[in-house]
């Protein structure tokens, strides 16, 4: 217990990201940098030097034939089945079925890449319709719900496409909004640039740097809890770590929905709510069925989907749908459509096409934080917020922007705010 809090105290401060070279040179590229943990194939004792005199912390990516060194940090391995015997950290980024909600660090390196798709192919047609977001904050929120445990995400930039600056941003922002963190990670092409000093690629550098070091400067909003009247209540074995499932089908709804992890079900969970999208009841203890009849009872609305309905899981090994698991959620979805549409359950935002929103509270009620991000590659504007209760004053933060005072109004679902514009993210603190 005392070696696991020690590592949570370690490296809950970490800002991780894959470092491709060797030499003790390139770390110059990390000066004034947020990034304080690197995770490397092998080390120099010349390379640790300069990373322990920068206050870097170095981890070893282990493959299976790796001889793990006993000077780093700490590990990284994909199979929890392969910790290496070792007093130091060791933390599994594998695939999402085999993340460790009980270490000090749950993590995985699958993820979809952010960013925004306007026509689906034959096989990504989705219920909602459409302008898609790819996103991995379905699964995030899910984890953050589940578990204390600091959430990594280290998906890669995909191979067979131009990652922009702007694509790198959104990746840090898709993690980072919802309280995780991205190991960040760039591609070929981008590294090559960065180190021949290309002045585009370093501005790209300076304004991921911005980013990252903009949720950190506002750390203390990972902790705050998420509020909304409408509860997801659902787990592994309902789809909860597939990306595309009905939390994101939501969230590009633009509706706030909270996370509950069918094993959290208890009395007062749903003690607010006004909805409750119940999956896999047939797998609910007596007890927490009785629960949720005692809700409905009471008023709330329980959608569960057709008789029997079961959400599809895709084939081991996947972390995404596919278009007939689509069809099968499409059995839900006009029940749940007609329970949230037009409903305000703790914000309604208005002219965010394109942009992903996530409200929390901080736990005495006093304030309130609206995250936002964009995905797509020009700025949102004019963008109108109704949140529930009263708030007298709002601050626009922003990174590489100064915080900005915002006029609030009153309205009859709570308060009122408009924002001129964000470019790829923003968050509006409520007083």
């Amino acid at each position: 217990m005392l070696f696991a809090l020690a590592l949570a105290v370690t490296f809950s401060d970490c800002v991780p990201a894959r470092w491709p070279y060797r030499d003790p040179e390139s770390l110059q590229l990390l000066d004034g940098s947020p990034i304080n943990c690197l995770l490397v194939r092998e080390a120099t004792p010349a390379f640790r030097k300069q990373a322990a005199e920068r206050q870097i912390r170095l981890l070893q990516e282990l493959a299976a034939d790796s001889v793990p060194d006993a000077t780093m940090d700490g590990y990284v391995v994909s199979d929890p089945q392969a910790r290496p015997k070792t007093s130091k950290p060791v933390i599994v980024l594998g695939e999402r079925r085999a993340i460790q909600l009980e270490d000090p660090i749950a993590g995985t390196r699958q993820g979809v890449w952010p960013g925004i798709e306007i026509s689906h192919g034959e096989d990504k047609s989705h219920p909602t319709g459409g302008a898609w977001i790819h996103t991995n904050t379905g699964v995030l929120r899910f984890l953050r719900s589940a578990t204390k445990s600091v959430i990594w995400i280290a998906n890669s930039p995909p191979a067979h496409r131009e990652i922009t600056g702007v694509n790198y941003l959104q990746a840090i922002a898709d993690a980072a909004a919802v309280g995780a963190r991205w190991v960040v990670s760039w591609d070929e092409k981008f590294l090559a640039r960065w180190r021949q000093r290309d002045a585009g690629t370093l501005a790209d550098w300076d304004r991921m740097q911005q980013h990252l070091r903009f949720y950190e400067e506002h750390k203390e909003w990972r902790d705050w809890p998420t509020w909304s009247q409408l509860a997801l209540l659902q787990d592994v074995d309902s789809g909860a770590l597939v990306s595309g499932n009905l939390m994101d089908m939501l969230a590009v709804m633009n509706t706030p929905v909270r996370a509950i992890p069918s094993r959290s079900l208890k009395a007062d969970v749903l003690r607010d709510a006004k909805v409750a999208i119940v999956l896999n009841p047939q797998a609910y203890t007596q007890e927490q069925q009785e629960l949720i009849a005692r809700f409905a009872q009471s008023g709330g609305r329980v959608v569960s989907g057709p008789k029997g309905w079961k959400m599809p899981l895709p084939e081991e090994g996947r972390f995404t749908f596919d278009r007939e698991h689509y069809k099968a959620i499409e059995a839900i979805w006009p029940e749940l459509h007609s329970a949230v549409n037009r409903r305000n359950f703790a914000a309604r935002l208005f002219n965010v096409s394109g942009a992903l929103s996530y409200l929390q509270f901080r736990p005495d009620g006093k304030q309130a934080v609206l995250h936002l991000v964009n995905y797509t590659d020009y700025p949102v504007e004019s963008i109108t917020a109704f949140v529930q209760g009263k708030y007298r004053r709002a601050t626009l933060y922003a990174p590489g922007r100064a915080p900005a005072k915002l006029s609030t109004y009153e309205t009859p679902e709570g308060t009122g705010v408009e924002i001129d514009n964000i470019e790829t993210c923003a968050a509006v603190l409520l007083e």
